[in-house]
């Protein structure tokens, strides 16, 4: 690959990704959303820091939707994105708050905001894989729901902490 495709590839990059989380994550309906998470993410996707890495797109979608449905006001903002060769760096603060029941937890009404840091390793214009470390554990424990690798029922992954 030449400089100039390289260049382009990781400009093609960024751009998808500050489409999923601008125009995507929080600012459409839970089908798009999922629909965007089957159109970026490849079907052998692994979240290496996820309740579940080796089904990491379908548990991908399974929480995002989870959250969707009891949060409200999800907005995302991008602090910082970096590229080099197949990857993209991303540092990014979600605020949304606790407005429905999600598994047994009452509506809370607590505003809850968290920062993250992802990488992103694209193959073939899609998000393979992805590695992170953030707050959003933490924000989640303060109103009382935690990550689970438990697959059993709609949003099963999602618990009380």
């Amino acid at each position: 690959m030449t400089p100039d495709e390289t260049t382009a590839t990781v400009s093609g990059n960024k751009a998808k990704v500050l489409h999923y989380f601008e125009e995507v994550v929080g600012r459409t309906d839970i089908a798009t959303t999922v629909r965007a998470i089957e159109e970026m993410m490849t079907p052998s996707f692994i979240d290496h820091d996820g309740p579940d890495p080796y089904n990491g797109r379908e548990a991908l979608k399974e929480v995002v939707s989870t959250l969707m449905k009891a949060m409200s006001g999800f907005h995302i903002r991008i602090e910082l994105i970096i590229g080099e060769r197949d990857y993209i760096a991303v540092r990014w603060r979600g605020e949304a708050t606790h407005t429905e029941e999600v598994n047994g937890i009452h509506p809370t009404g607590r505003r809850i905001t968290w920062t993250e840091n992802e990488i992103y390793r694209f193959r073939d214009g899609r998000i393979a894989e992805s590695w992170g470390e953030g707050t959003f554990s933490a924000a989640l424990a303060e109103i009382g729901l935690a990550f689970s690798s438990n697959k059993s029922g709609a949003g099963g992954r999602i618990r009380k902490s």
